[in-house]
């Protein structure tokens, strides 16, 4: 079988069946390389994969490239990131009919890594959230 050009279907040249592969989030996380050392150009790079992915679902605010803040909502599921002088709050929260279950302050990397399985789990049904993903860094 050979892969189609969103690397999550293979197609059988011979016979025509198709089959989809599931992205694991495990993978997402083990392929990108998240540089925490260069932290502006890292939530850069995360807010501009969301915003041009997800416009409808995310909020960003910015000074140019420097961003302020980052708003995620892909139910049931909310992220946010917010600056706070030279540091960055995670937030991630569970949301079910309107209502926050749930609200937890993340340390980046895990915020990061909880955002990535959630686009993974979108992604094995929105070829956006697979794209969004590739952006980050995860397959190309």
């Amino acid at each position: 079988m050979d892969p189609e050009a969103d690397g999550r279907t293979f197609a059988c040249k011979y016979c025509g069946s198709r089959i989809q592969v599931a992205i694991g989030a495990d993978q997402i996380a083990l392929g990108m390389a998240v540089d925490l050392t260069n932290l502006e150009d890292f939530i850069a790079k995360v807010a501009n994969a969301l915003s041009q992915g997800f416009a409808e679902h995310t909020k960003i605010r910015a000074t140019g490239r420097v961003v302020h803040a980052i708003d995620l909502a892909l139910e049931p599921d909310h992220f946010s990131l917010e600056r706070q002088g030279q540091e960055f709050v995670a937030r991630h929260k569970k949301v079910v009919r309107g209502i926050a279950l749930r609200t937890a302050t993340l340390t980046l990397d895990v915020w990061f890594q909880k955002l990535t399985e959630t686009l993974a789990q979108h992604a094995n049904q929105n070829s956006r959230a697979a794209w969004v993903l590739s952006q980050l860094g995860g397959r190309r």
